[in-house]
């Protein structure tokens, strides 16, 4: 038996899938083409499912695709969509368990089962929240950032809480699920499908190595255009170890670090600093890094929830990064970038970014 989840509830189980140990994500190829979709034995896939997975009922049935309108299930706990489109290699996720048993199943045959890979995750997301637009909940910006979200935590190393993704703690220093690449590549061979011009849209601006969602919000602010909020800063890296120059190795204090961003033709870093950098001994820990930065000639800025929180704050913190870059790219980037946070227009935007990136309780990243 193949089940293949679908929208929220596939997103679940990729959260979920990320922060088990005991579970993997793996490329499942062709397998939708190939799909065993009989009759679905609904009490033995609640026993199947991971924890918090198990309680759909017909008020909050459990999404699931089907490749034929004649397999689809008529269960009134089960959500149905026939997706009947040709689908590219690598369209699904298999989760798996990580020791290669199979899953445990009390109905006939072996259960595998299926999540959207985030290409396709991004279309669906892109479904949803375009009905959130029509019924006015959401303005097609903020819409837009939304969307955005879900490939950045899909390319990064952070999961949001299955259960409670909005307030509940997010998993940190995870493997990341796809690269913006992949993504792209996906959905250039999708289609038929509806959304998939903002999709492919949103596709085209995924950034890789978030590390939580206020580096999120900070990756989106560096990169996006004006129009969007941002300040389309120069390219930058995401999470990467940096190499220390040779003549000053003997005076640095770490052996490896990895800026949360990093412009490295710039000498310029940025880093996000999360709840337990309060602590005295995060405190020391995070001068002896600037000390290290300092060595090697790289202006570093960090930032805390303090620095991203209100429109003012995120203005003054992307302000000084400009200025930094401004040594390289010269007056009139920073010129242009002081106009972006002085335009009503831009400023509005930068709101829709706050309002759609920014999680309500901060994150509590680890330092390193």
């Amino acid at each position: 038996m193949d089940v293949f989840l679908a929208g929220t509830d596939s997103l679940k189980l990729t959260r979920i899938a990320r922060q088990d140990p005991d579970l993997a994500l793996v490329p499942a190829g062709d397998a939708h083409r190939h799909a065993d979709q009989s009759p679905l034995d609904i009490a033995a896939l609640r026993l199947a499912l991971p924890e918090g997975m198990s309680t759909f009922r017909p008020a909050e049935p459990l999404s699931l695709t089907f490749f034929s309108r004649e397999s689809r299930s008529s269960a009134a706990c089960v959500s149905s969509r026939a997706l009947l489109t040709r689908l590219p290699s690598d369209s699904f996720l298999e989760v798996i368990q990580a020791n290669g048993d199979p899953w445990p199943y009390a109905g006939s045959g072996e259960l595998r089962l299926f999540v959207e890979s985030p290409g396709l995750s991004l279309v669906r997301m892109e479904q949803q929240v375009q009905r959130l637009v029509k019924h006015g909940a959401l303005t097609p910006n903020a819409a837009f950032i939304k969307l955005l979200t879900f490939p950045m935590e899909a390319c990064g190393l952070y999961a949001r809480d299955p259960s409670d993704p909005a307030h509940g703690p997010c998993a940190f220093e995870l493997e990341p699920i796809q690269s913006p690449e992949k993504i792209v590549e996906l959905l250039d061979d999708l289609e038929g499908i509806r959304g998939l011009r903002r999709a492919r849209r949103a596709a085209s601006l995924v950034q890789s190595g978030a590390g939580s969602p206020e580096e999120t919000l900070l990756s989106l602010a560096f990169k996006l255009p004006e129009s969007l909020g941002g300040i389309e800063a120069p390219a930058f890296l995401e999470n990467e170890p940096i190499g220390w120059p040779q003549e000053v190795r003997h005076l640095i204090e770490h052996k490896q670090m990895r800026p949360d961003f990093n412009w490295p033709g710039h000498l310029t870093a940025g880093e996000y600093n999360g709840k337990d950098h309060i602590s005295e001994e995060a405190f020391e820990e995070d001068q002896r890094r600037i000390r290290d930065y300092q060595r090697c000639g790289i202006s570093v800025f960090p930032a805390s929830y303090k620095n991203v929180r209100t429109v003012h704050a995120l203005n003054g913190y992307l302000a000084s990064v400009a200025h930094s870059l401004a040594k390289t790219e010269g007056p009139e980037f920073e010129a242009r970038v002081r106009r972006a946070l002085e335009d009503e227009g831009a400023t509005h935007a930068r709101k829709v970014l706050l309002s759609q990136t920014l999680p309500a309780i901060p994150s509590e990243k680890p330092c390193w």
